[in-house]
């Protein structure tokens, strides 16, 4: 941990577990599946399963998880609505990254912190923009490897891709989409179908996208993906849950295109197949981002969150009086 002399370490404390996080002296945890008997869901997502006895989440992350048949006992919360919850003043913020996705803002005796673990300064079209609000303590999430590189510019990508997509159509080729199921996807959808580019997406997408839909997000013209019916058209499929993942034999043998969210490839691709190129659409902040959103919220404590909050605490060294990693369930400390 990086702290001056002199300063005295907030009340507020965030400790870290196995499973999710802890404020302490509390009953709430956050992004905690197993642990204690309230927490707090930053936004879905198809591999978590919470089991706690309560969650608080915003209405439209419940409409997810339940779509892929997760049910938890749920406060359902809307944005900017602060409640009590004992000593604790809560609000929730869109994070801008996904439908439903939200940070946590809490407000005590003792000071204000704001757990923002995955936050998109940059406008996507299908959800509502990012909020932040000024706190003592602030906790990030640390998505990107490289906290000094900044991630391919949206709008640039997005034209690329389609541009490819176009490209191979006139071909008569019709390539996979490979990308996040919640919120790269819709974005996708939307896209091509503004485009005029026919569409079919996958069972997990396309549930996902009604739901989008069913929250005013409008994405145009598509279908559920079958081998039957999905001729002649572009189709979005997941990608693997887990980086290093192979892909799922069932894609169509035609190119694919791989939509990663961060620089780190997910995907291995068998020889066999054929993949053309790799685009970026970055669902949450990176490095150069990140210093952005910490210059407008002013904390006096910094947490960095993820896989490479070391690398982040390193760059960031000196940014605020207290700067610390917090390493959860088994994330390694990189170098």
């Amino acid at each position: 941990m990086t702290k001056k002399s002199g300063v005295k370490s907030s009340t507020m404390q965030v400790k870290q577990t196995d499973d999710g996080l802890h404020l302490a002296n509390s009953i709430l945890w956050l992004d905690a599946q197993d642990s204690g008997d309230l927490s707090f869901l930053s936004a879905a997502s198809t591999t978590f399963h919470p089991k706690v006895p309560q969650v608080i989440a915003t209405e439209e992350t419940i409409k997810i998880l339940e779509a892929f048949r997760k049910k938890p006992n749920a406060l359902k919360c809307q944005y900017n609505r602060p409640f009590s919850i004992g000593r604790l003043r809560i609000e929730l913020l869109p994070s801008g990254s996904v439908l439903g996705g939200a940070s946590l803002f809490v407000e005590t005796d003792q000071g204000k912190l704001l757990y923002a673990p995955q936050l998109q300064p940059h406008r996507i079209p299908t959800v509502r923009a990012m909020q932040l609000k000024k706190a003592q303590v602030l906790v990030l999430g640390a998505a990107h490897p490289d906290p000094s590189q900044s991630m391919p510019n949206r709008k640039r990508e997005k034209d690329r891709l389609l541009e490819t997509i176009q490209s191979m159509i006139k071909h008569g080729v019709y390539p996979v989409l490979l990308c996040e199921t919640i919120g790269t996807a819709q974005e996708l959808t939307k896209l091509l179908s503004d485009h005029e580019v026919p569409v079919a997406v996958h069972d997990s997408i396309f549930k996902v996208n009604n739901i989008y839909e069913d929250y005013g997000s409008r994405l145009g013209s598509y279908t559920k993906y079958s081998r039957k019916y999905a001729k002649q058209k572009v189709t979005v499929f997941p990608l693997p849950t887990k980086a290093g993942s192979a892909l799922p034999p069932s894609l169509p043998d035609v190119p694919i295109l791989c939509v990663e969210s961060t620089s780190e490839a997910r995907t291995t691709l068998s020889g066999c197949r054929q993949q053309t190129e790799r685009f970026h659409l970055n669902l949450t902040c990176d490095g150069p981002d990140m210093r952005e959103v910490i210059a407008a919220v002013s904390p006096k404590e910094l947490y960095i969150l993820g896989p490479y909050a070391k690398r982040y605490v390193q760059e960031l060294d000196g940014i605020c009086p207290v700067i610390k990693p917090l390493f959860v369930n088994d994330q390694p400390t990189l170098f």
